[in-house]
């Protein structure tokens, strides 16, 4: 598909402080920031819930590690569907309904994990998860941004809920499924409740998009804004070498923990995931006063040790080497989409972010979809060593690639991020 550029002449819609338009019951707008960053957090929670739960799904119904990979991979082709059909939806209706759309998806998406009787089932409810993700990811990250549009803590607060939320899913979901009972279905039941609360917050958040239309949904391509475009490709190509390693972590870490490290207790595996999550939140909060290029720059350098140790635990079968290895990888990943975001979200013109931003999130998802499929796939055929070092391989000439083109593009100061 190829990359468009929205004509310059359409209409666009403006946006506008919280404060200065009616809605959201009168609070004031930075309490609104808040509650829409726990209504984007409690949204990405639900998309990781089943990861700890897949080798459960696998011993019930029994499939392969293969079919895992489908079931997450069809979870980011949700994501990718709404971004591309919907991705202009918050520009145009206003950021409420959408937002209000994501919930509603999501509290499906959970309906079902908790009726499900068979892997089809599990299949439909990852596709709506990934539709409800795919709607709240950019249309969350332009409100907050124009809820509180000085300065840094917009994106921070967007990425932060975004890994946060993504973190504690696999955690909440492992400590349930070893310590409760009914592990696949009391977690989405209690999920349930804290959507409802999702639900109940984003009343009080006000729409800040004016005036509003109905929604296009149709698909508009993908959007590139019009000035530093090297610096945008730069950020994506980043992005989306960051999201494979997320995605590897994502979908296939409770299985190489049971499957070559020997360890079958469902909370260590949710609690590994999450610990990756956690170190990306906590390196954004480190540095999140830092010009994004340097910081995306380093996650970027950080991604080659980050491999280096995972291969060398799964060679070595040591659990040591991989908690060190997605200790390291975490801290990769959160500065890269860091620092990579927030060069996003500068570079988005307001008429427009919803498109852009979604447009990053394309190439985030990208990520995380095609890798991740290839492992699963070639594990199969010559085993899960050397399908993850494979991928290894291939993810870090995709790094030097990405750190290469942030060192080229002149920053918005025109310096290079060597300099």
């Amino acid at each position: 598909m190829s990359l468009t550029v929205a004509d310059s002449r359409r209409a666009r819609p403006t946006t506008m402080p919280a404060a200065e338009r009616g809605g959201g019951a009168g609070v004031p707008r930075r309490v609104a920031f808040w509650l829409l960053a726990l209504v984007f957090a409690a949204t990405m929670l639900g998309t990781t819930l089943p990861t700890p739960l897949y080798v459960i799904y696998q011993a019930r119904w029994h499939f392969s590690s293969a079919l895992v990979t489908v079931t997450f991979a069809v979870y980011a082709a949700g994501v990718l569907a709404a971004l591309l059909l919907a991705g202009r939806s918050s520009d145009q209706a206003g950021r409420k309904p959408v937002l209000a759309a994501a919930l509603g998806l999501s509290a499906l998406s959970t309906a079902v994990f908790v009726l499900a009787p068979d892997l089809g089932a599990l299949l439909a409810a990852r596709i709506l998860s990934g539709l409800s993700a795919g709607l709240m990811t950019g249309t969350a990250t332009a409100a907050l941004t124009e809820l509180v549009p000085a300065g840094r803590r917009a994106g921070l607060v967007a990425t932060a809920s975004n890994m946060g939320g993504l973190g504690l899913g696999p955690l909440i979901a492992g400590l349930f499924s070893q310590y409760a009972p009914h592990p696949t279905t009391l977690v989405f039941e209690v999920y349930l409740a804290v959507l409802a609360a999702a639900g109940l917050c984003l009343l009080f958040i006000p729409e800040t998009v004016s005036p509003r239309q109905r929604p296009a949904l149709r698909l508009v391509g993908l959007s590139i804004p019009e000035r530093s475009r090297g610096e945008f490709i730069a950020a994506a190509v980043a992005a989306f070498a960051a999201f494979s390693l997320l995605g590897l972590f994502a979908a296939l870490a409770p299985t190489f923990l049971g499957g070559v490290l020997h360890e079958d207790n469902h909370a260590i595996q949710g609690g590994v995931v999450f610990l990756l999550f956690a170190a990306g939140t906590a390196i954004q909060l480190l540095l999140s006063r830092f010009p994004s290029r340097p910081v995306m720059a380093a996650g970027l350098g950080l991604l080659l040790p980050a491999l280096a140790l995972i291969v060398a635990a799964l060679a070595q079968a040591s659990l040591a080497l991989f908690l060190a290895g997605t200790v390291v990888a975490g801290i990769a990943v959160g500065s890269i989409f860091l620092g990579s975001l927030a060069t996003a979200n500068r570079l988005a013109p307001p008429g427009r972010r919803g498109q852009i931003v979604s447009t990053y999130f394309v190439a985030c998802y990208g990520g995380l979809t095609v890798p991740v499929v290839g492992v699963g796939i070639a594990s199969g055929f010559i085993g899960d060593f050397p399908a993850v070092l494979a991928l290894s391989v291939l993810l870090a000439a995709l790094c030097l690639v990405a750190l290469a083109a942030v060192g080229r593009t002149p920053g918005p100061d025109g310096t290079m991020v060597s300099r």
